[in-house]
């Protein structure tokens, strides 16, 4: 996975984290390049290397994130990096009771993996935020069902279940990337 890079500016408490492309590597060379390949469909760009930089804003009155890219982007990706970064300004006890902040890797994380699973053809996720400051990534359809839970960036899982056939599989996303691509696309797809 591509680290993240924060740079703070002290005189405004502001923050900038910056995403997407791992500093000294270009927009379509990183660590993962191999695993984005056998998940993405012959003939077509990931959307990774279209995109060249994603930069999330956090200390003002809300968070906000910043898409830079060399092409178009679907708008189901803008949509759901909005969707996770808002998670940010959630407080601890959001829930009313003890819910612990979302934690900022888990966002991070989140982001990095719909740029792999999504293109334009998918849907967006609903993004749910989890009392232990995780994130999960739903796709509820007609077709089926798809639940990504983000622990951690070293726990993250999915469960999938295509309701016509009764097919279902629950795993981690480390070494399954391409097997829940497949299922995003079989479910999500419009």
């Amino acid at each position: 996975m591509l680290e993240a890079v924060t740079a703070r500016e002290q005189a405004y408490s502001l923050s900038e984290t910056t995403v997407l492309p791992e500093p000294g590597l270009s927009g379509t060379t990183s660590p993962d390049a191999l695993v984005r390949q056998t998940i993405t469909p012959e003939g077509e760009k990931p959307l990774v290397s279209a995109i060249r930089r994603i930069v999330i804003r956090t200390g003002g009155l809300r968070p906000s994130v910043d898409v830079q890219a060399s092409g178009p982007v679907p708008q189901s990706f803008r949509k759901s990096v909005e969707k996770v970064v808002d998670l940010l300004a959630l407080p601890a006890g959001w829930n009313s009771y003890s819910a612990r902040p979302i934690a900022s890797q888990n966002v991070v994380t989140a982001i990095r993996l719909l740029a792999e699973l999504l293109d334009f053809r998918t849907v967006s996720p609903v993004v749910v935020p989890t009392v232990r400051g995780g994130i999960q990534l739903e796709w509820h359809t007609e077709k089926g069902d798809i639940e990504v839970y983000i622990r951690s960036p070293e726990n993250v899982t999915f469960f999938a279940e295509d309701l016509e056939s009764g097919e279902s599989i629950e795993s981690p996303v480390t070494g399954h990337e391409h097997e829940l691509k497949r299922w995003v696309e079989r479910i999500s797809t419009r």
